[in-house]
């Protein structure tokens, strides 16, 4: 199975009259979590229930350790960590919480995971 990518125009924000065509990933679904544990609970032998406990004891474990300034790693999958845009100060004493402007979680993906999508292949639509 091929990833299916479309082509699509972007403006250069500095030069609108530049615009250039560009491949993108065309979604064609979206796996939630009862379609996912019934998958894993089928490769791992387990009933889907028990695997979508875990998966929800997951999720509502993952958000509290970021919180405590934690990254999470998963080994073979990757790592989730904080990050935060703040407003620029002269002074190191100008900084306070009341700076961070937004927060955004960060996945970075395992090399294992990496290299499984290293024989990736593509399909351009027409």
């Amino acid at each position: 199975m091929s990833v299916k990518l479309k082509k699509i125009m972007r403006r250069n924000p500095a030069n609108p009259s530049n615009s250039k065509w560009y491949l993108t990933p065309e979604k064609s679904g979206t796996v939630r979590v009862r379609q996912l544990s019934k998958e894993v609970g089928a490769k791992a032998d387990l009933p889907p229930g028990d695997v979508q406990k875990a998966l929800n004891a997951l999720m509502e474990l993952l958000p509290e350790y970021l919180k405590q300034g934690n990254s999470v790693k998963l080994e073979g999958l990757g790592s989730f960590r904080v990050s935060v845009k703040s407003e620029g100060a002269n002074a190191p004493g100008e900084l306070s919480s009341g700076s961070v402007k937004g927060v955004k979680v960060v996945f970075v993906p395992s090399a294992e995971l990496k290299r499984n999508l290293g024989d990736v292949s593509f399909a351009i639509e027409k």
